[in-house]
């Protein structure tokens, strides 16, 4: 074997070893050695190696299962160091701080000043340059380890904002200013990809996922085998681009009756004003979904919502969807008012349910996406720690900078 052979199969095994302590939470060298196929020797190597890089810990398991020693149980060390995940829209910034156990430790909102691009990028700085000197004194030795960026447009696979409807950016490089401002790797992605990773990540961890983000716009994220499908240079998802009314209203990307001028929330919300210009739009909303389901702009909305997912279902045959926006996050009854609709013999899928991050889940993406190319593992399995079971950590209210 030559040096080139055993290099590749060392870090084979350091990968397979971190996967599986991540995915488990604490397991000691037998188990890993159970679980891997790996020997004894293997093991005790890899995880020197580890706990030297304070990457892992040893801890004592609290009540000894033998009459003998109690068994020594490998963590990943969380305080060691820490990523960040950063959601960029049209109007708000939004931070999500992780620790190296993927746990959320701290959340901040922002409101935008302008749409411009250097303003938008001072602020940004403005922000997270004294959070970072904050956090880097607690979480020691190692500090930050990543930055992920959510951008809420195409973005290349060179990690290029190509262009983004509502700011109007085109061919903006963020990652060169955040690497040397942080001296840290940086990756920038499209913020329904990073939404359907997240929902991979901490709830749904199969190999294809689908997640279709309804805000402002409509966006779509595709997991394929673990890994986020891109197609190519990167513009996979642009879902909300897809013509459901030709000739009707005019959109930003050019084309006229995109699925997002009929479904998005922010669509939804323009033709109640309409309807009823001295009530707030979000409370229009729920007080129809209670009071008046059938609603002649409720019904026209979930028509044409249905039409664009009954593509998708039709096109893709995903096994599950995720929905994620502001109305159907927790409201069962508008998924199962568009479940109805959805009557085609084709339509084959597990199930379709709303999304359990909500607006956290493009920011917490990018720090997971940072979080495993630190650890350098094919997959990131955060589903048994149950950190969005109850209310970890209520969110704090946007604040000017």
């Amino acid at each position: 074997m030559d040096t080139g052979d055993a290099t590749y199969i060392k870090q084979l095994n350091r990968r397979i070893l971190i996967e599986e302590i991540i995915k488990n939470i604490s397991l000691s060298r037998s188990d890993l050695s159970r679980k891997t196929g790996l020997n004894k020797a293997t093991i005790s190597a890899q995880v020197s190696e580890l706990i030297n890089e304070q990457i892992v810990v040893e801890k004592t398991e609290g009540e000894s299962v033998t009459r003998g020693r109690k068994p020594i149980l490998l963590e990943i060390n969380g305080g060691a160091g820490y990523s960040v995940g950063i959601d960029i829209d049209e109007h708000n910034l939004h931070f999500v701080f992780c620790n190296l156990k993927g746990e959320l430790f701290h959340k901040e909102g922002i409101s935008l000043k302008t749409v411009d691009f250097d303003e938008v990028m001072k602020q940004l700085l403005d922000y997270l340059s004294p959070a970072v000197s904050t956090f880097n004194g607690q979480f020691e030795p190692i500090g930050l380890v990543g930055i992920g960026v959510g951008i809420h447009g195409i973005v290349s696979n060179e990690n290029q904002i190509v262009y983004t409807p509502k700011q109007q950016w085109s061919h903006y490089h963020i990652t060169n200013l955040l690497k040397e401002h942080f001296d840290t790797p940086v990756y920038v992605d499209n913020n329904a990809n990073l939404s359907v990773f997240a929902e991979q990540v901490y709830y749904e961890h199969i190999p294809d996922l689908f997640c279709i983000t309804f805000y402002s716009g409509i966006g779509l994220g595709i997991m394929n085998n673990y890994q986020i499908y891109r197609g190519y240079q990167g513009f996979a998802g642009e879902i909300g681009h897809m013509i459901v009314e030709p000739g009707g209203l005019p959109c930003p990307c050019g084309n006229h009756g995109c699925w997002e001028r009929y479904a998005s929330e922010k669509a939804l919300q323009q033709h109640l004003k309409e309807w009823y210009p001295d009530d707030a739009p979000l409370e229009t909303v729920q007080h129809l979904l209670q009071t008046n389901p059938d609603h002649e702009v409720m019904e026209q909305y979930l028509d044409y919502f249905a039409v664009g997912l009954n593509n998708i279902i039709n096109i893709f045959n995903p096994e599950k969807i995720v929905l994620n926006g502001t109305i159907i996050n927790g409201n069962t009854a508008f998924i199962e008012n568009l479940e109805q609709k959805l009557v085609s013999k084709f339509n084959n899928y597990l199930e379709i349910r709303a999304s359990y991050l909500g607006e956290d889940a493009c920011a917490l993406g990018g720090a997971s996406v940072a979080l495993k190319n630190f650890f350098g593992v094919n997959m990131l399995n955060h589903v048994n720690y149950h950190y969005f079971k109850s209310d970890m950590l209520k969110p704090k209210r946007s604040t000017s900078s």
